[in-house]
């Protein structure tokens, strides 16, 4: 049999209190390794973000080493400005053998400047995001050792926070230019394990805050 349908939503929290500060869908969400599993909304680059994915069957019957999910952002700023995330709804098991928070690796990789007006020269990944969850290693009973995952998010809006910028990441042009986007992934992990059979949710809350 197949268990452990997961259902992740990730959303903008709401427009941003600064006419400067953006962040957008990066484009299309991919789920790589996935046993049934689906992305069932998702949002065009450079629209607000609204993704729901099943990771689908994330148990034994997976034989994957992990269920990854790869969301890319397009952030813009032209004040110092923060990237934050909050687990702002959920609905795990409480038994010993249910998946929790700390089952789903979350990390923000491959930051970049998107084009000629982009800066990152000031803007770092907080350490514990920074690392794929998509590749954490694992002990020798097969479970991942994440260096953050969605018990490291707070519950609250802003959230925690994952990136920080102390300049402007795009000084020149308007917030709809493509020459002055940030581009950088947010990625998921579950490692398919004996889980108790049952289903579990998440929503996700990305904020764009100064700083």
């Amino acid at each position: 049999m197949r268990i452990l349908r997961a259902g992740l939503l990730l959303v903008v929290f709401a427009q941003p209190a600064w006419a400067q500060l953006k962040l957008t869908s990066g484009g299309d969400a991919t789920l790589a390794a996935n046993l049934g599993g689906v992305i069932t909304v998702q949002s065009p680059a450079d629209l607000p973000l609204a993704t729901v994915v099943e990771f689908g069957d994330v148990g034994p019957f997976n034989t994957s080493s992990y269920v990854c999910l790869t969301q890319p952002l397009f952030l813009r700023a032209q004040l110092p400005s923060s990237l934050k995330a909050a687990v702002t709804a959920s609905s795990f098991g409480s038994g010993p053998g249910d998946l929790k928070k700390q089952d789903i690796g979350i990390g923000f990789t491959n930051l970049a400047a998107g084009g000629g007006n982009a800066d990152i020269s000031t803007t770092s990944i907080t350490a514990s995001f920074a690392a794929d969850p998509c590749s954490a290693p694992k002990n020798s009973d097969g479970v991942p050792s994440f260096s953050a995952t969605l018990a490291s998010l707070a519950a609250a809006v802003p959230g925690t926070t994952i990136l920080q910028s102390t300049g402007a990441i795009s000084p020149r042009a308007s917030l709809n230019s493509p020459s002055n986007r940030v581009l950088v992934d947010l990625r998921l992990a579950i490692a398919p394990q004996a889980f108790t059979a049952g289903s579990f949710s998440a929503t996700i809350t990305l904020t764009v805050t100064n700083p």
